[in-house]
């Protein structure tokens, strides 16, 4: 389409280009339970948190042995080991608990 000077639109169609869009019938998409997602960021930062807490207590028990240092440190190593194992639960239920929706594009093709 070209415009002249009175703005009239005139039609060339010899020289249009012609756009063909192909669509498929339906496509699938993959969803995370949320709830899940949100429980497996939680424990792994609590699991990180109490990682470095151990790894303190422990150096500090290492350098001067004390009752309530080893106490500590193997409170805080029992509780890393207890969040990781809950985070790496939640991390398996996230990769096999996936929900397909199926959308049809139907809706979308025009002639």
């Amino acid at each position: 389409m070209v415009k002249n000077d009175k703005n009239e639109i005139i039609k060339n169609e010899e020289n249009e280009t012609k756009v063909e869009v192909n669509f498929p019938s339906h496509i699938q998409i993959d969803l995370v339970q949320g709830n899940e997602l949100r429980h497996y960021e939680i424990f792994s930062l609590v699991a990180t948190l109490t990682l470095s807490t151990a790894t303190s207590f422990w150096t500090s028990y290492t350098n001067n042995p004390n009752g309530s240092l080893l106490f500590s440190a193997i409170a805080f190593s029992g509780l890393t080991l207890i969040t990781g194992y809950i985070a790496l639960h939640y991390r398996s239920k996230l990769y096999k608990g996936k929900i397909k929706k199926i959308a049809p594009l139907d809706i979308f093709k025009s002639e």
